[in-house]
């Protein structure tokens, strides 16, 4: 009798976990943040083709190595599968806040890619402002970055009554250059 109910004990514990599995499983959230993870680790990136039109690297005028997106892979830090997942969740959640909240949105966006910078060792932990990238990141994401940077400081001088308008389509571009900066610092591959 004992032996009985110790079985059926077990084998509904077993029961109960393979039907709490299966339901994880099947939640979209979670199966399209492992899928992205996955896809961001397994996806690789030819930053000599990304680099597009314009002055060679070699190029008077174009800025040290240091401004290229691949140089700072020597002293990037890499991220694990939790990290991953964090930062394409907490980025989605800048994309839920951006359609009712537009400039509080982009405040997120640079909190959030400042806190990415610090992690991934590329700005130091007692930098004053980690939100404002060193003056010889020159690479196209890093100047996008800084054009939305100026756009969400127009959308908070608007959102306290100054006279500093900003259109919807300034305020889309600005989250589309943070978004690009934000994913080329995720997906970079330490090298080492």
């Amino acid at each position: 009798m004992l032996a009985t109910a110790i079985s059926l004990a077990v084998l509904t514990g077993l029961c109960l976990g393979w039907a709490a599995d299966r339901h994880l499983r099947r939640d979209p959230a979670r199966r399209f943040a492992r899928e992205f993870a996955a896809l961001v680790t397994d996806t690789p990136i030819d930053w000599a083709r990304l680099h597009g039109p314009g002055p060679s690297p070699g190029a008077a005028g174009f800025a040290a190595p240091a401004g290229r997106a691949e140089s700072l892979s020597d002293r990037a830090k890499p991220l694990s599968a939790d990290d991953m997942e964090y930062y394409a969740t907490s980025w989605r959640n800048v994309r839920g806040q951006f359609v009712r909240y537009p400039a509080s949105a982009l405040r997120l966006a640079q909190h959030l890619t400042a806190n990415l910078l610090l992690n991934r060792g590329l700005l130091p932990r007692d930098t004053a402002g980690p939100s404002v990238l060193p003056e010889g990141w020159a690479f196209p994401t890093a100047r996008g970055y800084r054009q939305a940077a100026a756009i969400a400081a127009k959308a908070d001088a608007d959102a306290h009554g100054q006279a500093a308008t900003v259109t919807d389509a300034d305020l889309a571009r600005a989250l589309s250059l943070f978004e690009d900066f934000y994913w080329e610092i995720v997906t970079l591959a330490p090298v080492g």
